[in-house]
């Protein structure tokens, strides 16, 4: 009766909300530091587009996302026909597993990185040949490589990686797709590119023009701030554009959360902002952590991993303590929060730490 494929699967379990946490914890605030999202918020013009908008709820969106379109093909140096929008990048990862995956055949990711990559191979019943990340939390690429076989229709890359922050340089990466077969896949996703500061962090863009087979995901959800209106991009050459396209629901995309992102897009300022005071708390976390000896991930993005051989109690710790974060295997992911609730939560964390340090092996 059921797809077999889904066997092994759990739903998404999206846990208590905030308001449930605080309340169940007696807490008069909760930071949430738990899932990567712009503390910061979106530029006050989202808010403003969003209010003077005609609304029209009785007609459908504009299908091929127009006007961000032609912005970001003119800031980007890419063709028009060369985008793909969707609700946010959880759909595009849906849309290319759908678009390039089947029974029989397999994907290559690493591990650990962004769980839905795994989720919708497992879903189109293609194999997943998961490599673990190596002693620095990066992308283990000649291993990815050596996995990589007739079979392969997809390859993963997160740059910088969720969970671990870390980054692979241009020329890693460049070197990593002339050995790719050019009949395989490569997905870049660059979430968190906007959170970069390295000097040698790929020009992936200029990639894609030397590799037809690189699609390049980026997101409005992140930097921009715009996670709850869900709108992302993919960027590849046309002829896996109009693949994917084939498989995306018209009208996708509201025009609500077209609006926003375009008016988003306006306010660069803002965003600037928001990297320049993500790149201080960085730094700030960053060498309280060295102090203190806590082994930790350097970070190219808006959040940090820091490795623990007990990240349930540490993350249930901090939740009492009214920090949410996130717990992984080993170790836990944590936000980049506002200076202020930072300096609280370094404190909670040389205490904790303090008790019983430990740096788990990959």
């Amino acid at each position: 009766m059921f797809k077999k494929n889904l066997a092994d699967l759990k739903a998404y379990q999206p846990g208590p909300s905030p308001e449930e946490i605080r309340k169940a914890y007696g807490l008069r605030r909760l930071v949430k530091l738990d899932s990567n999202e712009n503390v910061y918020g979106a530029s006050p013009e989202v808010r403003k587009a969003i209010l003077n908008d005609t609304l029209l709820p009785e007609l459908y969106p504009d299908c091929r996302d127009s006007a961000l379109r032609s912005d970001l093909s003119q800031r980007l140096g890419v063709p028009e026909d060369q985008f793909l929008f969707g609700l946010g990048l959880d759909e595009i990862i849906v849309l290319i597993s759908r678009a390039f995956l089947a029974s029989g055949d397999s994907m290559v990711m690493a591990w650990p990185t962004f769980y839905e990559y795994y989720c919708h191979a497992q879903i189109e019943g293609a194999a997943t040949r998961k490599i673990p990340v190596d002693a620095s939390g990066r992308h283990d690429l000649k291993a990815m490589l050596a996995a990589i076989d007739e079979t392969t229709r997809v390859v993963w890359v997160c740059n910088p990686n969720n969970p671990t922050g870390t980054y692979l340089t241009h020329r890693e990466l460049a070197d990593f797709l002339d050995q790719v077969p050019n009949d395989v896949v490569v997905v870049l996703d660059e979430a968190y590119i906007d959170f970069v500061t390295a000097d040698d962090f790929p020009r992936s863009t200029e990639l894609m023009a030397a590799h037809p087979n690189l699609v390049v995901l980026r997101t409005f959800s992140k930097s921009y701030g715009l996670a709850s209106f869900r709108i992302g991009y993919a960027l590849s050459s046309r002829r896996i554009i109009d693949e994917i396209d084939k498989v995306r629901p018209p009208f996708n995309n509201p025009r609500l959360s077209q609006i926003a992102a375009f008016a988003a897009l306006q306010d660069q300022a803002f965003k600037d902002t928001c990297v320049r005071k993500n790149r201080e708390v960085r730094d700030m976390v960053s060498e309280f952590l060295d102090e203190k000896k806590i082994p930790y991930y350097p970070t190219q993005a808006n959040f940090i991993f820091i490795k623990t051989d007990r990240p349930e109690e540490v993350a249930e710790t901090c939740k009492k303590n009214g920090f949410l974060i996130n717990p992984f295997e080993t170790g836990i992911r944590v936000t980049l929060g506002k200076k202020d609730d930072m300096t609280v939560l370094l404190r909670l964390l040389g205490r904790i730490f303090s008790e019983a340090p430990a740096e788990p092996s990959i």
